[in-house]
């Protein structure tokens, strides 16, 4: 070899453009054309991920290194839109052929217990929580995108990790009515990101709490401009009582309507503590605490994700899962998120059509 090309090779090594960003993803992976919808970090330092694949139900779940330990892919149609799992089980719940599904699954992905609940009304999706004494909760809905003058409701079932059903309610609606999340305190009352439509009239974005008798303590409305629509996705709750919501509502930019993502947070007796507007052309499905107290939100389009103060929600980072993504022209949707035992960024969505998982490193940029 001779010296010229020594020294190209040492310039090309030491070239910034070889050099790893740190603003890469740790990892990422597709499994098929699909969606991931969900994604949980496990107690094993694993996560858990479930949507569809081929418009079936599909579960995924993999070690600390990514590693697939176990998949579950349904037979019949439909999708999972959440889990919850312990060192045994997991329980996903979604829909199928519009009616509530939950099916409980061992550590080698077989089936223990499946089961569907039908209603009057098409249920596109569910979610579940945990409740603690090994009893669940999941509330089936139609999807917010749905949303037009059909009257709907919401289906809410107990049960425990045998698949034993304790109590089935439902709120019935003499409108549009959509539950994207649902999350539960350690007294038992519930919380609902809710979408509602009554005829003639844009979707309206509110959060409701019931106790655990499933009477409504109060509902708040979030956007109450008639001409612009809105929608609730995400919602969560800190140590304190607090509320946090995440979602989207049209604005006139230019004179012309696009989507914004928003955030806000309520106190527990449903008073509005402050409201965000974040990113042009998007939506925020997904609202987490981190372990500091920040908030994270992501959005649908290009899975970037704001960090705002928990106190005024002011704009503290930006993270963005692609050095270069256009939020009006994308094929990379993010529908879930959550942070992982070593502090990294799990995203799941849609990218070029393929179920899709992102691991990325919680490297902050400032906001411009």
């Amino acid at each position: 070899m001779n010296r010229l090309s020594v020294v190209l090779i040492l310039v090309l090594i030491l070239s910034p453009g070889c050099k790893k960003s740190a603003n890469n993803p740790v990892w990422e992976k597709s499994y098929g054309i699909g969606n991931a919808m969900f994604v949980k970090a496990t107690a094993d330092s694993g996560l858990i991920s479930c949507g569809e694949i081929g418009g079936k139900p599909y579960l995924v779940k993999l070690d600390r290194n990514k590693n697939k330990i176990s998949e579950y892919k349904s037979a019949e149609e439909g999708s999972f839109s959440s889990v919850w799992c312990n060192k045994d089980i997991s329980i996903a719940a979604g829909s199928s052929k519009g009616k509530m599904l939950i099916t409980c699954l061992d550590n080698e992905s077989k089936i223990l217990w499946d089961t569907t609940f039908s209603s009057s009304y098409y249920m596109d999706f569910s979610s579940v929580c945990y409740l603690g004494n090994g009893e669940l909760l999941a509330v089936g809905s139609a999807s917010p995108d749905s949303a037009n003058s059909a009257v709907s409701g919401l289906y809410l079932v107990w049960f425990d990790t045998s698949g034993s059903i304790t109590d089935k309610k439902e709120i019935k609606e003499s409108s549009f009515i959509s539950a994207n999340r649902i999350i539960t305190d350690n007294t038992g009352n519930i919380y609902l990101a809710l979408t509602r439509k009554y005829y003639g009239s844009k979707s309206k974005a509110t959060v409701a709490k019931y106790n655990s008798l499933l009477q409504k303590i109060w509902e708040t409305e979030l956007y109450n401009n008639p001409g612009f629509g809105a929608s609730s996705l995400g919602i969560w709750l800190d140590n304190s009582g607090n509320i946090y919501v995440s979602g989207k509502t049209e604005l006139s930019v230019a004179s012309v309507t696009v989507d914004n993502s928003f955030a806000m947070s309520l106190t527990n007796s449903g008073s509005v503590r402050w409201k965000k507007y974040l990113e042009n052309s998007n939506s925020g499905p997904s609202v987490i605490i981190d372990g500091t107290g920040q908030v994270l939100m992501l959005n649908h389009n290009c899975f970037i994700i704001n960090i705002l103060s928990p106190i005024d929600g002011s704009s503290t980072g930006i993270i963005r899962a692609f050095d270069a993504c256009d939020s009006k022209n994308t094929d990379a949707f993010g529908n879930d998120f959550d942070i992982n035992y070593d502090g990294n960024l799990i995203m799941a969505g849609l990218k070029g059509g393929g179920f899709y998982l992102i691991l990325k490193p919680f490297v902050a940029q400032p906001v411009l």
